[in-house]
């Protein structure tokens, strides 16, 4: 099955030649020199495209820095959908946690889910290299981490987790120590399991008090959706991968979400809710114009 979806994403850029040469085939104007110059560069254009959003932009890491207000201040990393496993690797995270440790004065590190994708059965090694995160680590699971689809790894991938030191919350509750401003206040986290596989309890949010300096952890950004109330000062997701392959007007219908997120901050009557692009992909093994991003988050 792995080896099935990824070599299969090879065909992608043929069937896309194909199509051009096929709105043609039966025109006589095929022969006139103005159509043949005009299917060259549209061939070009989508050989070259393919070849940066195949080889190139989805192994580009960038960070990218957001302020957000609040009633509280902290500095946190979010990395969200890293689907190692059938295109992703051991090496790609080591990649990441290079990054992230060269970050100052980070309070912590939220993982919204979406960990694999058709991962092979070594977990444990897969993801060592999080242990080597010198940061709290906090963490929930997405759809690919819930057999939504895929796998049943879910009992198994949060055991890896903690043993090597992520905190794993599941319509669970934790606090963030704000150890980096010695007059700010610590933070409570609430993780919450993932919509598509129908474990977000959000119920769990009126065990807080408005006054906690609430974040909630939710992969898929549409949970916020089912709020009763307004005690989160904000909601973390990721899940949309920005698009993953934003082609203009039509990457918006690709992302799988019932509201109308993206990615970014957004300011709702359910709350602050920030949604990060990711680092992996599904599907095909292609990003075009949303690189693979670690988010940093100025709250103040």
């Amino acid at each position: 099955m792995q080896n099935f979806i990824f070599y299969s994403s090879y065909i992608s850029i043929p069937f896309f030649i194909f199509l051009i040469l096929f709105a043609f085939k039966k025109r006589k104007k095929i022969y006139n020199n103005k159509i043949l110059l005009l299917i060259a560069v549209l061939i070009f254009l989508l050989t070259s495209s393919f070849i940066y959003a195949r080889f190139i932009e989805r192994n580009i890491i960038l960070t990218k820095t957001t302020k957000i207000e609040t009633v509280f201040s902290s500095r946190l990393i979010v990395i969200a959908d890293l689907h190692l496993g059938v295109y992703k690797n051991i090496n790609f995270l080591k990649r990441v946690v290079k990054k992230i440790n060269k970050i100052k004065n980070v309070d912590a590190v939220l993982i919204p889910g979406d960990f694999t994708y058709y991962p092979p059965e070594n977990l444990e090694e897969l993801f060592s290299p999080l242990k080597n995160i010198k940061f709290p680590m906090y963490a929930t699971l997405g759809n690919h981490d819930s057999e939504q689809p895929g796998p049943p790894i879910q009992a198994k991938l949060q055991k890896v987790l903690e043993s090597h030191g992520v905190i794993f919350l599941h319509n669970s509750g934790s606090e963030i120590k704000n150890t980096k401003r010695p007059f700010g206040k610590n933070i409570k986290i609430l993780g919450l399991g993932d919509k598509w596989a129908n474990q977000d309890d959000i119920s769990k949010i009126n065990e807080f008090k408005k006054s906690d300096n609430l974040i909630v952890m939710a992969h898929n950004p549409d949970t916020a959706l089912k709020y009763k109330n307004s005690i989160p000062d904000i909601t973390i997701s990721g899940h949309t991968h920005g698009g993953q392959i934003r082609i203009p007007f039509l990457y918006k219908h690709a992302i799988p979400c019932d509201g109308n997120f993206d990615q970014g901050l957004y300011k709702t009557k359910y709350g602050k809710i920030f949604v990060t692009s990711g680092l992996g992909e599904v599907g095909l093994p292609m990003r075009l114009g949303v690189p693979p991003t670690i988010e940093i988050l100025e709250l103040y």
